[in-house]
């Protein structure tokens, strides 16, 4: 005999209940995933940034005439640097009818960190090398 009026659920319902419950987990789980890779490159980006502008400050301490190459450790990443001249070398002008005392030259510069042994970023900059090539006049 069957009565109609007992509460609760039949197993269809509980079914499709679980059923539901299942997929709105799935969802929740599959969003989670991306929020962590979402988090995991902001991450890597900022790391990324941050690497580059100490490379770009210790760059402000190269001169590209005098060391056209080099290695350099800036905490976890290791700095490479090559450059070369985009425009020979030229006289520095002193205002007065001679020469100055430095050539200087435009240079292409490329950067190029790794970490872990493997290429993390490449920058590309220019700057202005000078070397010394006359002695001062004395007096």
């Amino acid at each position: 005999m069957r009565r109609s009026d007992v509460a609760g659920f039949s197993l269809l319902e509980a079914i499709v209940s679980l059923a539901i419950l299942a997929a709105v987990g799935m969802a929740l789980f599959a969003a989670m995933g991306q929020s962590v890779r979402m988090v995991a490159k902001a991450e890597e980006a900022r790391t990324r940034e941050s690497a580059l502008r100490d490379a770009l400050a210790w760059m402000q301490t190269v001169n590209p005439a005098l060391a056209p190459e080099g290695r350099q450790q800036l905490g976890e990443v290791v700095l490479h640097w090559t450059s070369e001249p985009l425009e020979p070398p030229r006289d520095a002008a002193t205002g007065y009818t001679q020469a100055g005392l430095y050539q200087v030259g435009l240079y292409q510069m490329h950067l190029q960190l790794d970490r872990d042994g493997r290429p993390f970023a490449e920058l590309e900059l220019r700057r202005v090398g000078y070397r010394q090539v006359r002695e001062p006049a004395t007096l």
